[in-house]
């Protein structure tokens, strides 16, 4: 039966452009989850919005949001024996 293991780390957002595009970058401050190691992630916002309404968003997040959580599944192992006895 999965299991999940749930990691957690503190994060930032900031604003960059990307392609002719402004995106919301998240910046974890420590590498701590290991499946996201050596991950970027961000947000591409829709054409149209602007750098000042980009900065608000991400002052609203930074101010508000704590870090990211990221949950794995993994399997449990049972041997043959415990599992017959449970069924």
């Amino acid at each position: 039966m999965p299991t999940n293991k749930i990691q957690k780390a503190s994060a930032s957002f900031g604003v960059a452009r990307q392609d002719g595009g402004i995106i919301i970058a998240v910046r974890p401050n420590h590498d701590t989850i290991t499946a996201l190691r050596g991950v970027q992630f961000a947000f591409e916002l829709l054409n149209g919005i602007t750098l000042e309404q980009a900065k608000k968003v991400v002052d609203m997040l930074n101010e508000n949001v704590i870090g990211l959580l990221a949950a794995t599944a993994s399997e449990e192992k049972v041997d043959d024996k415990s599992q017959a006895a449970s069924g």
